[in-house]
């Protein structure tokens, strides 16, 4: 199984690498700072990217007036590159984008809203769909709001409509529970109550069992009341309480079991994830905000962290002293070759940002960028708009870059030809390529194989063979062009040691199962031999007393 782990692992990477140079992977890289210059203290919200250029969203410092018109909170600006020195974002004029802010209609809404409502501020800017956004308060309850909305196309025309598109942004708002989860909660029912000494309710049919009594939320694995030990052990804050008092939900994905558990006299849910291949428990409460799936059941991610599921107990989880405090799912942006995901986390109340990539082939998550608001550029360029330093009123404020595989350009999924890689794709490729590098992390949890060569590995169990076996059937069964006449070799053959490696792990299950009957008879024999000289002991004992 190391063997064949280890041709099937330089086998994608190599195919990787070729598929890199004709298709392109630019990955997440920053590319430098900029300074954005508004002429005069501005306190900035949000941006956006229209028509190749930057639209700040900012309002007046406090002291500084009221605003009245458009360019009190709404101004375009322009990259520049300054010889010998760092780029710079520089204002430009109105008409810089047709129909954006040049149109008599939006000055005519935005004086009469600042008119109407003299607390009205900017709160951010959105883009929808086909949509711009601009959200104003214009009270104190968060429903109070008026929104101005552009139609943008991707050729780049734009177009304002009117100031009616409170539907347009409340219909679509992060706080939805429909797009800030992703995953279906199953509260536990009565029926699923197991008594007994140590009483516990079934998760998942049995896959888990959960108690909050006792004064412990305890996970176990065996469906055993007679004992209060688990898996994983916490205390609760109150010790008297009833199986029934505690509310339990669970989710499934891939082999991933998430709990969700609300202890009695408790206000704060707590959040655990269970990986039925390596059989670790963790407490990740940031699943709580928004936890969504991660591309092909790899796992989750949630605001600054994710859990990956073919990964080794103690390294699958991965998280990010980031300030997550408010954080909500928003979108989720992926490359034009499949191969990297952004997801966009924000807090309404804040008014921050929290941006994590994700790749899928390493599966990796980058830091994430934190950020007042970003803009996406056609070409993949990121704009993040960060604070000034201290929190300060001015008016040039920090800009970083970066280059990105999030490109909008149709053209960068890869060229088109007749060769072997560009007749399966590159979106296939990186699904394909991604899918045999999970086999090796699960073989690798088997066997010890690692990149550098042989470890010491840990003991296998039967239920990691088994999921190494499950892997590799089904990236057989996804991928035909592994083994496809004619394309197999030109794609570094990888059919060959994958068919390999799931030979070796059913070979090494059906071993399983055999030394497991035998164990099995073995525990029989013994038993049976035990209550036969029991018997034996008994009888003598007995014959030993009627004599005497």
């Amino acid at each position: 199984m190391a063997a064949a782990a280890a041709d099937l692992a330089a086998g994608a990477r190599a195919l990787n690498d070729r598929r890199v140079e004709v298709f392109g992977g630019a990955g997440l890289e920053l590319a430098g700072a900029a300074r954005l210059d508004t002429g005069r203290p501005r306190v900035p919200c949000d941006v956006a990217a229209v028509g190749g250029a930057l639209l700040l969203g900012a309002n007046p410092p406090a002291g500084h007036g009221r605003p009245e018109s458009v360019a009190d909170v709404l101004t375009l600006h322009r990259l520049r590159a300054e010889d010998g020195g760092p780029p710079a974002f520089e204002p430009a004029g109105p008409d810089a984008v047709p129909g954006l802010l040049d149109d008599p209609r939006l000055h005519r809404d935005v004086e009469e809203l600042f008119r109407y409502y003299r607390h009205a501020r900017l709160l951010r800017l959105r883009r929808t769909g086909p949509l711009l956004l601009a959200v104003f308060s214009v009270g104190e309850r968060a429903t109070d709001i008026r929104v101005l909305r552009w139609r943008a196309e991707d050729g780049g025309t734009v177009a304002y409509l009117d100031d009616k598109g409170e539907r347009d942004h409340l219909d679509r708002t992060p706080r939805s529970a429909r797009t800030a989860q992703d995953v279906v909660w199953t509260p536990a029912a009565r029926e699923d109550h197991v008594t007994g000494r140590h009483p516990h309710v079934a998760v998942d049919g049995g896959t888990l069992y959960v108690s909050t009594v006792g004064g412990a939320l305890t996970v176990k694995t065996d469906n055993d009341t007679e004992t209060a030990e688990g898996v994983h052990s916490e205390p609760v804050e109150d010790p008297l309480q009833a199986l029934a008092d505690a509310e339990i939900a669970h989710a499934r994905v891939g082999p991933l079991v998430l709990l969700r558990v609300l202890p009695y006299n408790e206000t704060a849910h707590r959040h655990l994830v269970f990986n039925t291949r390596t059989g670790e428990v963790l407490r990740l409460d940031g699943m709580g905000q928004a936890c969504r799936r991660l591309p092909d059941d790899q796992g989750v991610v949630f605001p600054g962290g994710c859990y990956l599921a073919d990964a080794p107990a103690g390294s699958a989880a991965r998280t990010f002293e980031a300030d997550t405090e408010g954080m909500e799912f928003e979108a989720e942006v992926r490359s034009a070759g499949g191969e990297d995901v952004l997801y966009v986390f924000r807090a309404p109340a804040r008014g921050r940002s929290l941006l994590l990539s994700y790749n899928l082939i390493r599966k990796e998550a980058a830091a994430p960028i934190p950020a007042l608001g970003h803009a996406l550029f056609d070409d993949g360029t990121l704009a993040v708009l960060g604070e000034a330093a201290g929190g300060e009123e001015t008016a040039a404020h920090p800009v970083r870059l970066w280059n990105t595989p999030y490109t909008l350009d149709p053209r960068a999924a890869g060229p088109a030809g007749d060769g072997p890689l560009a007749r399966v794709g590159n979106a296939e490729l990186v699904r394909g390529i991604s899918d045999c590098l999970s086999v090796v992390r699960l073989a690798e949890g088997v066997t010890g194989w690692t990149a550098r060569g042989a470890g010491a590995g840990v003991p296998p169990t039967a239920a990691a063979l088994e999921a190494v076996t499950a892997a590799c059937a089904r990236a057989a069964d996804r991928h035909h062009w592994l083994d496809a006449p004619g394309l197999g070799e030109g794609l570094e053959g990888l059919g060959t040691p994958l068919r390999t490696l799931r030979e070796a792990a059913q070979q090494a299950v059906a071993e399983y199962a055999r030394v497991a009957e035998l164990r099995e008879r073995a525990a029989a024999a013994v038993e049976e031999t035990a209550e036969r000289t029991t018997a034996l002991v008994r009888r003598a004992r007995g014959t030993a007393h009627q004599r005497g």
